[in-house]
C-alpha cells in the first residue's frame, strides 16, 4: 500500500495535464479564428477607412474647420464667422456600449455667397463620408443689387 499515495498523485497530475491540454487547444482555436477574422477584415479595408473618417477617434476642430473652409470655397461660398460649442457625450452616465461613447460637437458657421452655391455646398456636405449634421439654417436677404446672401448654419459632428 506504499504505492497508493503516489498512484493518486499521478492521477491528479494526469487530470491537471488533460485540463491544461484542453485550455491550450481552446486558445489555439481562438487564435486561429482571430487570424481568419483578421484576414476577412483586410477585405473590407476601404469600408473601414470610411467608418474611421466618418467617426474619428479624436475630434480635430482645426481639421473640421479646414474641411468646411475648403469645401465652401470649392462650392462658391466664403466663411464669414465660426463658433464652436463644447464637446458632449450622447449618454449622460458612464458609457456602457460603444454607441454610448459617441461624442457630439456643436458648432456654427456663417457663409456669404449665392443661393445656388449654398445648395451645392449642402449637397456636398450630405454626400460626404464624415458625419456632419445640419441642425439649423438661417439666411438673410441679398446685399444691395448683389446676389449674395448671408447663411448661418448650425452643425453637429460626431467622434468616438
Amino acid at each position: 500500500m506504499l504505492w497508493l499515495p503516489k498512484y493518486q498523485e499521478f492521477g491528479n497530475k494526469k487530470e491537471e495535464l488533460e485540463t491544461k491540454d484542453e485550455r491550450i487547444k481552446e486558445r489555439e482555436e481562438y487564435f486561429v479564428n482571430l487570424g481568419k477574422l483578421s484576414e476577412r477584415l483586410l477585405g473590407y479595408k476601404e469600408e473601414i477607412s470610411k467608418i474611421e473618417t466618418a467617426l474619428p477617434a479624436e475630434p480635430s476642430v482645426a481639421a473640421l474647420f479646414e474641411f468646411l473652409k475648403k469645401t465652401s470655397f470649392e462650392n462658391g461660398l466664403f466663411v464669414k464667422d465660426t463658433n464652436i460649442g463644447e464637446l458632449y457625450s450622447s449618454s449622460p452616465k458612464s458609457p456602457e456600449s460603444p454607441a454610448e461613447r459617441i461624442q457630439k460637437m456643436p458648432f456654427s458657421v456663417s457663409f456669404i455667397g449665392s443661393y445656388s452655391s449654398f445648395k451645392d455646398f449642402l449637397s456636398f456636405i450630405y454626400q460626404n463620408s464624415r458625419l456632419i449634421e445640419v441642425k439649423s439654417i438661417k439666411f438673410s436677404s441679398p446685399l444691395k443689387e448683389e446676389n449674395l446672401f448671408t447663411f448661418d448654419l448650425g452643425f453637429e459632428t460626431y467622434s468616438y
